[in-house]
């Protein structure tokens, strides 16, 4: 989404803790979205089976083609990693109690019922407002977040994790283009200036070094 930015680290650590605070399908919900990289949309889709086989979390979720935006492209495979694991582990218990989990349900279930009862997605605005609450209880700038923001944070977590390989970030997002995951890791002004003095390979003489700051 066009204006959203990215957590910083503390930011990210801030908001899970936060919703450790939450009842357990609120704390799954942003989990997921956090550490799963998946558009809101995506994150809906989800289902008990995608999760979940033989009552027990699986290590990685598979998001096939037609759950994905647009339907195309290649089975998105995300692994689960222990926030989200404990997250979705205490939320599917929770339910287990209360019912018999099938894979086709749902992952994230609505208040509300479907027709004769049937179980109900989450509907995408109710998701919104959760995430946008929990947001704006940890971020000191309110400007710029929506869901998207887990998304783009998820991002650039893995551009710092690949050693800033863009081609991998682009693949794990999903993206057909390049360009569009250039827009999720935006590069601010003073790292760009700092990169560009690092990748000077000149040393000031020792008289500059002696100058003070704005002698120049």
């Amino acid at each position: 989404m066009a204006g959203s930015r990215s957590l910083t680290p503390r930011e990210e650590r801030l908001l899970v803790r936060c919703s450790r605070k939450l009842n357990p399908r609120d704390r799954a919900l942003i989990c997921a979205q956090l550490f799963l990289g998946f558009r809101i949309s995506e994150i809906l889709a989800l289902t008990i089976g995608h999760v979940m086989h033989q009552g027990r979390i699986r290590p990685l979720v598979a998001l096939a083609p037609r759950f994905l935006k647009g339907g195309h492209g290649p089975t998105r495979v995300i692994p689960v990693g222990p926030e989200l694991h404990r997250a979705l582990d205490c939320y599917l218990r929770a339910r287990t109690r209360k019912e018999n989990l099938q894979p086709s349900e749902p992952l994230f279930l609505s208040r509300e019922s479907g027709a004769g009862g049937a179980a109900k997605a989450l509907h995408r605005s109710t998701a919104e407002r959760i995430i946008k609450r929990a947001l704006l209880n940890i971020c000191m700038e309110p400007h710029g977040l929506s869901t998207h923001t887990l998304r783009k944070s998820w991002a650039v977590r893995l551009f710092v994790e690949s050693g800033h390989d863009i081609m991998l970030v682009r693949d794990g997002l999903g993206h057909r283009s390049v360009t569009a995951t250039q827009r999720y890791l935006p590069v601010r002004g003073t790292q760009l200036a700092g990169f560009i003095l690092k990748s000077d390979w000149t040393r000031p003489s020792k008289r500059e070094s002696e100058l003070p700051a704005g002698a120049f």
